[in-house]
């Protein structure tokens, strides 16, 4: 059926009562990433959050707070239509990984960032012409601290010597590889007081998807520990908790000394060890000489947001 007999059929109408045009409907990749990779990218996150909030609070000499959201996957030519024109972005190549990334900021932030830079408030403008040389310079340091950031994030998995080139703002002059190769994309919410906007990372899905597999040990390949980049190197805070229980604000008013509180974790059940703060692995809790130990028994059964 024609779009013209689709729409003689059954005809949308807007709030005012006028038939609507008919959009064409594009289907999104579909995900190829695994619970654990996600774990994994999410403890990146956390720590892109910390390295590049602090980063960009000195670079713009303002407060600059950072939450990560939801990581997408894009084919190159979704990503590239769905940024309106203009828009600042940067080409990223993460050596030994393989392909082009891209790293993107909401045209209105980066207006914010270059007037702070100039010594104003830092207020957001409407552009609608590409960014101006001098603007391009002053925001092709931000962006290389974003990928530098994110290399050390990722150091987790893979150890990377980041590279941001052709920064960009016309949409014609940035495609970098077929419009079908996907990408994971690590997207971020910033405010800087007095502006806000989005960042996002998207970095070749092929070859991030083969560090995530090896490091999460869900690559069907033998995978030794050194395949991981500099995982033996990387610090992390580890805990084991028991699961969360909701307890009544007037209950824990009134606790007195030998008063004892039920958790709701049966004796049986193991306990949920975390990683940076996100449920990792399930384990059972026990000693080793004169130490308190425990012995992993399985993958986490915990939500990831705490709580079964």
């Amino acid at each position: 059926m024609t779009a013209l007999a689709a729409q003689s059929t059954v005809v949308p109408l807007g709030r005012d009562g006028k038939p609507k045009p008919l959009r064409r409907f594009r289907l999104r990749p579909a995900s190829t990433l695994k619970d654990e990779h996600e774990q994994v990218l999410a403890l990146v996150g956390q720590s892109f959050c910390r390295l590049f909030g602090a980063d960009m609070s000195t670079f713009v000499r303002s407060d600059v707070d950072i939450d990560m959201v939801p990581v997408q996957q894009w084919s190159w030519d979704d990503l590239l239509n769905a940024l309106p024109e203009p828009y600042c972005a940067a080409r990223l190549v993460m050596p030994p990984m393989v392909g082009t990334g891209l790293i993107t900021l909401d045209m209105a932030l980066a207006t914010a960032v270059v007037e702070k830079l100039l010594g104003g408030a830092g207020k957001p403008t409407e552009r609608r012409e590409p960014l101006t040389d001098v603007e391009v310079t002053l925001l092709s340091e931000l962006h290389q601290h974003a990928a530098e950031d994110m290399a050390e994030a990722l150091s987790l998995v893979v150890a990377t010597k980041p590279l941001t080139s052709r920064q960009e703002s016309r949409l014609e002059l940035i495609r970098a590889a077929p419009g079908r190769s996907l990408l994971v994309a690590l997207e971020f919410d910033i405010d800087m007081k007095t502006a806000s906007g989005h960042l996002r990372i998207a970095i070749p899905a092929e070859a991030l998807l083969a560090k995530l597999e090896a490091f999460a040990g869900t690559s069907t390949s033998t995978a030794t520990v050194s395949d991981t980049g500099r995982l033996p190197l990387c610090e992390v805070e580890a805990a084991v908790r028991f699961n969360d229980t909701p307890v009544r604000s007037q209950r824990l008013v009134e606790l007195s000394p030998g008063d004892v509180i039920t958790l709701g974790h049966p004796t049986t059940s193991p306990l949920t060890l975390y990683v940076g703060g996100m449920p990792f692995l399930s384990v059972l809790a026990g000693r080793r000489g004169a130490f308190k130990a425990f012995a992993v028994v399985g993958p986490c059964t915990q939500n990831r947001r705490g709580g079964q």
